[in-house]
């Protein structure tokens, strides 16, 4: 009676392995037949065996929720192995280079991260998707600009630009619409509020002042900025720059949400950069306005904004 009973259940737990092996083997092909239908199958196949979900997805939305959470898995991967990088920096052109893919890389998580929301519509995807494969190449080149791309070759190796591609092609294959469209000469994601406070803004909208003759809240862009990103809320943020010359170069980061610079009239206020690739900044770090922000629209009206560095070359040229 003891051996019958045994071999029932030695009979049960095989049974049980190998249902579990076919469906695993149904599930890997069902996988790699969704893969064969991006343009980079191999890293698709590889890493949605090694992913976190294992199941077969039975729709294309179900597919694409795995691509772009398998590309943020491999994003994170990419962004820990690129903050180890930092301790093998040796000159400040890598310094330079390796800080600016180490803010480049957190706002790809981010806005892969951004893709998996329910709220996220296909459009708001394809912007997130293509603004995190911009990053990475950002990334790249700024190692190569400034002859440092040893240091980073191996960390590119990672595949995450492929994985972020596939999920872009998912997007195309289900024929989204992206195309921009305007209301009253402004694009449709601009509130009515917005609207009108880019046609015609008063002084009492205003939240902070910058002015260099110390009028204002702040003397300087960076220092106002700074204040706005502590501000609790997320509600639309104005700072007035007045009149004048501000040499700055200005980083508006991921939790700088809804901000607006409001300037007097673009011969009069103007904000001026020259960091250049010659003087050892990549080209994401010698911009005179960098944005590594939400969707949430970020705005600037009746400002000017100039780059000594190209101007310099510019004029240099003009000369010869």
């Amino acid at each position: 009676m003891a051996t019958k009973l045994v071999l029932s259940l030695f009979t049960v737990v095989v049974s049980f392995s190998c249902a579990l092996s076919i469906a695993s083997a149904a599930s890997s092909d069902d996988i790699n037949q969704w893969c064969n239908e991006t343009p980079n199958p191999e890293p698709c196949k590889y890493f949605m065996a090694r992913g976190s979900h294992h199941f077969a997805p039975k729709r294309k939305s179900e597919f694409k929720k795995m691509a772009m959470q398998v590309a943020m898995e491999r994003a994170l991967s990419a962004k820990t192995r690129h903050k180890e990088l930092g301790s093998k920096c040796r000159t400040e052109r890598e310094k330079s280079a390796w800080a600016d893919c180490m803010k480049l890389y957190e706002s790809t998580v981010f806005q892969l991260n951004q893709t998996l929301s329910r709220k996220c519509s296909d459009s708001d995807a394809q912007t997130w998707l293509s603004t995190a494969l911009t990053n990475l190449e950002t990334c790249r080149a700024g190692f190569v600009e400034l002859g440092v791309s040893d240091l980073v070759w191996p960390l590119m190796s990672n595949n995450v630009s492929k994985l972020i591609c596939n999920s872009l092609a998912i997007d195309h294959k289900n024929g989204s619409s992206h195309k921009q469209t305007y209301r009253k000469g402004f694009p449709t994601w601009v509130s009515p509020g917005d609207r009108k406070l880019l046609q015609s803004w008063t002084a009492t909208r205003v939240n902070l002042v910058v002015a260099q003759d110390g009028s204002g809240n702040y003397r300087t862009i960076r220092a106002a900025l700074a204040a706005a990103a502590k501000r609790r809320g997320s509600g639309r943020y104005v700072i007035h720059v007045k009149r004048g010359v501000y040499t700055e170069n200005i980083e508006i980061g991921i939790n700088m949400k809804n901000i607006m610079l409001v300037g007097d009239g673009l011969k009069n206020t103007i904000i001026t950069g020259s960091r250049s690739v010659g003087g050892g900044s990549t080209t994401y770090d010698s911009a005179t306005v960098a944005l590594l922000t939400t969707m949430a629209p970020q705005a600037c009206t009746n400002a000017k904004f100039r780059d000594m560095a190209l101007q310099a070359i510019s004029n240099r040229k003009g000369t010869t």
